[in-house]
């Protein structure tokens, strides 16, 4: 049978009659057969000619060519129902892992103030400033509430010598501010509020499951009611001009409640280091020092400064030298910065390292005003996300003092001790210990207490259980029960948990026969009474049998992580 074809007329003009014909050899009607696909084209005579496509041709790899529908519907008889199917995307998996480990961190920084200021360096790099914004658009999303700062130092530098050809004058690390200089201020000020805004309303457009189809679009709010400023006024003998500080009483500096009500509205604050005068003066502010007097001002949980690139990093002792390590300065307590700032003054005012110690110095600024913790962090890609929501971090953070109080008991206090002990002795909750062994213990040096005007309100010990050091016990942990449920006992397990880490330890062990929750919430596990040391088995109170918890030691790192979620918890 010769292929079929047909032919469509077109007879009379746009109003006539289309008269579609078909034949074939034979005569035969029938249709066009079904699951077959056509081709189109014009014969000489202006016929329009419909054939079966054949494969061979290459008429629908052409240009200008149509594209075939695509069959939406599926053969049902394909369908099976089985288990155990294998996707092998292990990206998918590591995904799910990364959510799993982050969602404990998206809980505690919800509905948390965070003020995050990005130095001059960043904007200046088109492709690190987007990463940025689009890290700072994720916490949005996540719930966070974010004040910003850019600071605009280097852009003004370049504006200042294309004019001046000159960068002025500089007095203790403060701009002397002209008419000029709060020109070039004002002008990139406006520049760097348009580019945040711009980033933001297009942040992750390029990432996530949206795939470009659609944005997570960010509001963003300024103004000029949210930071006041006065003159710095004459310093060495030099006018300053239009340079400014914030004002020092905090209800002049910023307006907290004005800016929590934008927060709450789901709009990230947009913070300039142009500040006004209830006079209508304009001056000229480092952007840092707002950033540390905005952040205890607002309450905020958190002081990030996205650094120019630079990290604090640690020295290894080589002989008598030291050498770089080449890692990261994980956390500094409070004391521990001060004692860094000590540095400063023997270093040049423009290098790497004194703008990174001026940047500490603005986090203990902040830090004693109360805040609780304060990060350095890189502008590498993604590393806001994970110095926030991963337990290794990607920077540096600097925490409060939050075990004021602890210190190594002595002699004078044993007799609180036993006040504190006896109880739980008394009820079977503790061995019983007499004053003798507890005096040659508290002699040793292996009790720490935690007081409060100078008496002990806790207490805990803590002891080697091998030659090697890396195993230690933790025995007799108790709070005065007017201070329970206030987090003192996480206090004092947190700071023997340093004590321990500094000192070599691994693995901290603890025997319990009532309290044995209270350890497992904190991240010990049940282990045997064969994973203790023979010396510690030999001695075994096989009578009141207690059971066997222990915990692996990393670094003082994890110790942060986890300082962070109970003093949250104490917040509540």
């Amino acid at each position: 049978m010769a292929r079929p074809c047909l032919v469509l007329a077109i007879v009379g003009t746009i109003q006539g009659a289309l008269a579609l014909v078909q034949f074939g050899k034979g005569g035969g009607g029938g249709g066009m057969p079904s699951g077959v696909r056509y081709r189109c084209s014009i014969l000489p005579n202006g016929m329009l000619r419909v054939q079966p496509h054949d494969e061979r041709d290459s008429f629908h790899d052409s240009f200008g060519a149509p594209l075939p529908p695509v069959e939406m519907s599926i053969d049902a008889n394909r369908v099976e129902v089985a288990a155990g199917l294998k996707d092998g995307d292990c990206e998918a998996w590591n995904v799910v892992q990364q959510l799993r480990g982050s969602a404990p961190y998206v809980d505690l920084h919800r509905d948390s103030t965070m003020v995050v200021h990005l130095c001059s360096e960043v904007i200046d790099n088109d492709a690190m400033f987007q990463e940025i914004m689009d890290d700072l658009a994720t916490l949005h999303v996540l719930g966070v509430k974010l004040v910003m700062l850019v600071s605009v130092r280097l852009q003004v530098d370049r504006r200042l010598l294309l004019g001046k050809k000159n960068l002025g004058e500089r007095i203790r690390g403060l701009r002397v501010t002209g008419t000029e200089e709060l020109a070039a201020v004002q002008v990139e000020c406006g520049l760097a509020r348009s580019r945040v805004e711009a980033a933001l309303s297009r942040a992750l457009r390029s990432g996530g499951a949206s795939h470009g189809r659609s944005t997570i679009g960010v509001d963003v709010v300024g103004g000029n009611g949210f930071v006041s400023g006065r003159p710095v006024g004459v310093i060495d003998g030099v006018d300053t001009g239009f340079t400014g500080a914030v004002a020092t009483c905090v209800a002049r500096l910023v307006d907290a409640a004005k800016i929590s009500r934008h927060l709450d509205a789901g709009e990230i604050v947009l913070l300039s280091a142009l500040a006004y005068s209830p006079s209508g003066e304009t001056f000229n502010v480092r952007t840092e020092e707002i950033a540390a007097r905005a952040a205890p001002a607002l309450l905020a949980s958190k002081l990030i400064f996205v650094t120019a690139g630079h990290e604090l990093a640690w020295k290894d002792v080589d002989g008598a030298a030291l050498v770089s390590s080449g890692r990261r300065v994980a956390s500094l307590r409070l004391d521990d910065a001060r004692r860094l700032l000590q540095r400063r003054q023997e270093l040049d005012d423009d290098g790497p390292a004194a703008q990174i110690l001026d940047l500490a110095d603005f986090c203990v600024t902040a830090l004693e005003q109360g805040v609780t913790r304060a990060h350095l962090v890189s502008p590498t890609e993604g590393a806001l996300l994970r110095e926030l929501y991963t337990r290794d971090g990607a920077g540096t953070l600097i925490s409060r003092d939050i075990y004021e109080g602890i210190r190594s008991a002595v002699l004078s206090d044993v007799d609180s001790l036993l006040g504190l002990i006896m109880p739980l002795e008394d009820d079977g909750t503790l061995v019983p210990r007499s004053r003798p062994e507890l005096i040659q213990e508290v002699a040793r040096g292996c009790y720490y207490v935690l007081a409060r005007d100078d008496l002990p309100i806790a207490c805990a010990s803590l002891k080697r259980l091998d030659a090697q050091g890396s195993l230690a016990e933790l025995g007799c942990l108790v709070v005065a029960p007017k201070y329970r449920r206030q987090s003192k006992g996480d206090a004092l397990l947190s700071y023997l948990e340093r004590v321990a880490i500094a000192s070599g330890v691994k693995k901290l062990f603890a025997l319990s026969t009532k309290t044995m929750q209270w350890f497992v919430e904190r991240g010990f596990i049940e282990a045997t009474l064969a994973s203790l040391p023979q010396e510690r088995r030999d001695v075994y109170d096989s009578s009141r049998m207690p059971k066997v918890y222990r915990k692996a030691l990393k670094a003082d790192r994890d110790v942060d992580v986890e300082d962070a979620f109970w003093t949250r918890r104490h917040a509540e």
